[in-house]
């Protein structure tokens, strides 16, 4: 764009760059040790604030011109961070979507496109004499079909690195996400950013259309340019108002709390062999204060250990030996005669829906779905 209509546009990039600095920085100094997908979202929120900073100095009504006063070889420096988002991105869902996630060789070559920017623009940009580079900046020459075709390519390579993680994360077993406390909106958040990404690439596709064709109308360019600024302003700042709750509901911002006191063994072990031997869960009606009366231990004693030794609460705790019986009895050949609703209720389940949703989230399909398949898979093996 060769003008912004208000410094306000400014402004917002402003705004960006400085919260994506403030969450890198709060997040660096609060993070775990050792922490893979802490460390990639670092960076992450580091590059997105260089981006903003980018687009800041390459179109901005007033800092560009301030930066090109000092040297024009400050330019296009940022213009790498839209190489590194959108791996970063996909490295830091595998890392939250995978067990014993680790780095590989072949992560090294996510940097490829990177180098090969590096070469472009030296040759493009860099090689150039100062006089040469100091007038395609101040007459945005610069951005001529070569620069424009290259830029599309980095949206649209974008665009693919969402996309696939979009699908990872979609596909991660919910007992990975739990373990890293992974929040219910970050799908949702994940797919707006895509639908950003999208735009971004359209407006990459208008540019590069306008450079061999020309617009009749360059505003348009402009104004989706502008739309995507504040798009990413709206979603940032719902990004952190739905960490900040997520964060407090959690319980996480809070003092270091003293250390656990350590779990009774003997109660696990009372609690297991009573669950394997009598399944006190097909009981639909089962209670906290009738399994602890079963057990013949305190509600509290024995709500302390199911939450620090299994990390889960009581529902949590018994529905996941009511989806376990379920499976069972879904693959028993003797019980195929049976209902999906008839298996459910044996399982000690008393709502379908719950049975549904918990079923499908561990094991990625529906009771009905999964018992299919199964006979399917059954009738080859006695084929």
């Amino acid at each position: 764009m060769d003008k912004t209509l208000f410094n306000l546009h400014d402004l917002v990039l402003l705004l960006i760059a400085f919260e994506c600095l403030a969450v890198s920085v709060y997040i660096g100094f609060n993070r775990p040790k050792q922490s893979i997908p802490t460390t990639l979202l670092i960076a992450f929120f580091a590059v997105h604030a260089g981006i903003a900073l980018n687009e800041l100095v390459l179109w901005g009504s007033t800092f560009r011109y301030w930066v090109l006063e000092a040297s024009p070889n400050f330019f296009f420096i940022l213009d790498f961070t839209y190489w590194l988002d959108g791996p970063l991105l996909f490295l830091f869902i595998g890392a939250i979507s995978r067990n014993h996630f680790r780095w590989q060789r072949w992560h090294a070559a996510l940097a490829a496109p990177v180098l090969m920017f590096a070469v472009f623009i030296y040759f493009h940009f860099y090689a150039l004499s100062f006089e040469q580079k100091y007038a395609l900046i101040k007459d945005y020459t610069f951005a001529d079909f070569n620069y424009v075709l290259v830029d599309f390519i980095a949206k649209m390579t974008r665009v693919v690195f969402a996309g696939l993680s979009v699908y990872y994360l979609h596909k991660a077993e919910p007992q990975v996400t739990q373990k890293f406390n992974v929040p219910q909106w970050l799908p949702k958040v994940l797919m707006a950013f895509t639908g950003i990404l999208i735009w971004e690439m359209l407006l990459s596709m208008l540019k590069v259309y306008h450079s061999l064709y020309v617009l009749p109308n360059y505003d348009i360019v402009e104004y989706v340019g502008l739309a995507s600024y504040y798009m990413q302003f709206a979603l940032i700042n719902a990004v952190l108002f739905m960490a900040a709750s997520h964060f407090l509901s959690a319980g996480t911002i809070k003092p270091k709390p003293a250390e656990k006191e350590p779990v009774n063994m003997a109660i696990v072990e009372k609690l297991e062999a009573t669950m394997k031997a009598e399944q006190p869960y097909l009981n639909q009606n089962l209670s906290f204060e009738r399994l602890a009366e079963k057990l013949d231990i305190p509600v509290k004693e024995l709500s302390n250990t199911i939450n620090r030794y299994y990390e889960v609460n009581f529902y949590e705790f018994i529905n996941n030996y009511r989806i376990l019986e379920a499976k069972r009895l879904l693959e028993d050949p003797e019980q195929f005669d049976k209902s999906i609703t008839d298996v459910f209720y044996d399982a000690g389940f008393n709502s379908k829906s719950v049975y549904n949703t918990l079923f499908k989230k561990r094991f990625n399909k529906t009771p009905s779905q999964y018992r299919k398949d199964f006979k399917q898979q059954l009738a080859k093996q006695t084929a």
